[in-house]
């Protein structure tokens, strides 16, 4: 490890004593664990970025963890009354935590709300809890301000450069005779296009500088398709990567916005002969650079789509009897509320470990729920052992074994285990340590044990047999989602061309598919035999093909235009010259290329209908 790394971490770890050592010392000792959960939580979203509405989102994690310590406090009032609690409050973690196309968040929240229910309060001291949660709350969203500021810009900036340095490798490939692939670039632009989905806010906010930022990538990705599938002049070719470097010195500031739109400008000029799908996008590029300038001079708006359709669009996305949101929400629910009952009414007091260990071992789907429970059991056996170890050699000394606790902690944090075998094992033997500290004399290991044990088997029962969820069943899920994306994308490109306004959807249609097919990319890896492979691929290249049309049809004549109606309509995936006569090569491009995606589309609905076919009963 390296030294900037050593002293990364140890300020990391004297941060994290701070934060629990200030709201200990503030709000009392009652109110330590959560100092904790606030920590755990801040650290766990810092993957979304919650500095585009920063008061907003202090009120709503404000609400949301108050809602946490005030249910913890009710449901602890009657163990029957806390079954409804528990059910509506895991009910509420899970639908606002976890989504089909997001990674889930649903853990440091239900492991907050367990530890407030370890740790209850009297009702003198709840005001002192609800301020700790409050200004816990605020610190999260700061912190995450803090770290995430001006975090998109930068991922922007980054990834462009990236993608235009595949787009070069791929030309000098074509130039050696190789065959370059273009799933790699489709998913460099898909997963800029994903990450921009991922911070809207209700999953339908953004500005317009997110916008033009899916415009260039989609044009660079339509460009480096041409190149990889067309594309064999090798002067065209090495301009290409002319091109490409001018974009990258413009992205690294050594170029300004003028400077590289005549770059661009030149390219065009040069190349007169070079594939029509190569010029449209240099062109779209220098449009869409120019627009990126002003929006960084302070000029980007914020567009949002009224609060009644968004929530519209969350139910309907989520309140189903097939998605990932309900079914976990079901599982999740009803075995955190059978393990609270059994912990409060027969007042089985390590009986609570059941909470922690159905928080780890509950899962969204099947896959991974086998591997995932072994490696829970051997973590935890690890950390048994070495907390027997520390036991023997300290004497059960509570001075001794709390020095442990923080040394086995610090070492922790310095090697940030990912395996998570590992990770149980140090988290067995802070708890067991933790406990033991404050109650040498109790007889922690072998009851922690058993009743781990009991959860991992429950954990599993409860995977396989309510509401089981693979994510196969999910990407078909998502696969008729994302043709019914593509279906008001054409349905977008003919009102364009007839000449209506576009649909309040409209903004949101790229960005809803790059969601869409970076999670469907996601679940497929974790198959062997990735059955949904090539429909990615065709839907991705039907989304660049989309946003780069859409600005096309703008630009074309009426009778152009009113081609494009007849071919969609007609649902023609192929042309004839006849149906090309009479116009400019630009424009008999944008035919070719709305024929091309009405085939696509055929193609991809196939591919999708053999694939959920072939799934296992």
């Amino acid at each position: 490890m390296d030294t900037k790394r050593l002293m990364n971490r140890t300020l990391f770890f004297i941060a994290i004593c701070a934060v629990v050592a200030g709201i200990t010392m503030v709000f009392g000792e009652v109110n330590s664990l959560v100092g904790v959960a606030i920590v755990v939580i801040a650290l766990i979203m810092l993957q979304r970025d919650l500095s585009v509405r920063p008061v907003w989102n202090i009120c709503v994690m404000t609400l949301f963890t108050c809602m946490l310590g005030i249910a913890a406090y009710v449901s602890l009032m009657d163990p029957f009354l806390g079954i409804a609690v528990n059910i509506a409050v895991m009910m509420t973690i899970v639908f606002a935590t976890v989504h089909d196309l997001d990674s889930p968040l649903h853990f440091p929240f239900i492991l907050g709300y367990t530890f407030m229910l370890s740790v209850p309060v009297t009702a003198e001291g709840l005001p002192m809890r609800i301020m700790a949660l409050i200004v816990g709350s605020v610190a999260i969203v700061l912190l995450n301000v803090i770290m995430n500021r001006n975090r998109m810009t930068k991922t922007s900036h980054n990834a462009v450069i990236s993608i235009c340095e595949r787009i070069s490798d791929d030309a000098r490939t074509v130039m050696g005779g190789g065959t370059p692939s273009v799933s790699e670039l489709e998913s460099m632009c898909f997963r800029l296009n994903s990450d921009i989905y991922g911070r809207l806010h209700d999953r339908l906010f953004a500005t317009s500088r997110d916008a033009t930022v899916i415009g260039l990538t989609s044009s660079l990705m339509t460009l480096g398709r041409a190149v990889i599938e067309k594309e064999r002049d090798t002067d065209v070719l090495n301009a290409v990567i002319g091109l490409m470097d001018a974009i990258k010195n413009h992205e690294n500031g050594d170029l300004s916005p003028d400077e590289v739109c005549s770059e661009i400008s030149s390219f065009i000029d040069g190349n007169k002969d070079a594939d029509l799908a190569i010029l449209a996008s240099a062109r779209t590029i220098s449009s869409e650079l120019r627009q990126l300038s002003e929006e960084d001079d302070g000029r980007s708006k914020s567009f949002q789509m009224p609060s009644g359709r968004r929530l519209a669009n969350i139910l309907k996305e989520n309140v189903r009897r097939d998605s990932v949101t309900f079914t976990f929400a079901v599982r999740m629910s009803l075995m955190y509320a059978l393990w609270a009952f059994v912990w409060q009414y027969w007042d089985l007091e390590n009986a609570k470990w059941l909470l922690f260990t159905t928080a780890a071992l509950v899962q969204p789907y099947i896959e991974g729920t086998w591997t995932k429970s072994c490696m829970r059991v051997a973590g935890t056996l690890v950390g048994a052992a070495g907390f027997a170890a520390i036991a023997i050699l300290t004497g059960q000394d509570a001075m001794l074994m709390s020095v442990a606790l923080m040394v086995i902690s610090y070492v922790y944090t310095l090697i940030d285990p990912k395996r998570y075998d590992v990770m149980m094992a140090f988290i067995t033997m802070t708890a067991l340590l933790a406990v033991a500290a404050s109650d040498p004399e109790g007889d922690v290991l072998m009851e922690r044990l058993v009743f781990v044990l009991a959860g991992v088997v429950t954990a599993l029962f409860a995977n396989m047999a309510i509401l089981p969820y693979r994510l196969k069943d999910e990407n078909v899920g998502l696969g008729r989602r994302s043709l019914k994306v593509s279906i008001a994308q054409i349905e977008s490109i003919r009102r364009a061309a007839y000449g209506d306004a576009p649909l309040i959807n409209d903004p949101y249609l790229v960005l809803k598919s790059a969601a869409i097919s970076q999670k469907m990319q996601m679940n497929d890896k974790r198959d062997p035999d990735a059955p949904f492979g090539g429909f990615i691929n065709i839907q991705n290249a039907i989304s660049s093909e989309y946003t780069m049309l859409q600005r096309s049809v703008a630009d074309s004549g009426e009778e152009c235009r009113g081609r494009i109606v007849n071919i969609i309509d007609d649902k023609k995936d192929s042309l004839t010259e006849g149906d090309l006569n009479g116009l400019e090569d630009e424009e008999k491009e944008i035919l070719r290329r709305t024929a091309n995606l009405l085939r696509m589309h055929k193609e991809s609905r196939l591919i999708l209908a053999e694939a959920a076919l072939a799934l296992p009963e």
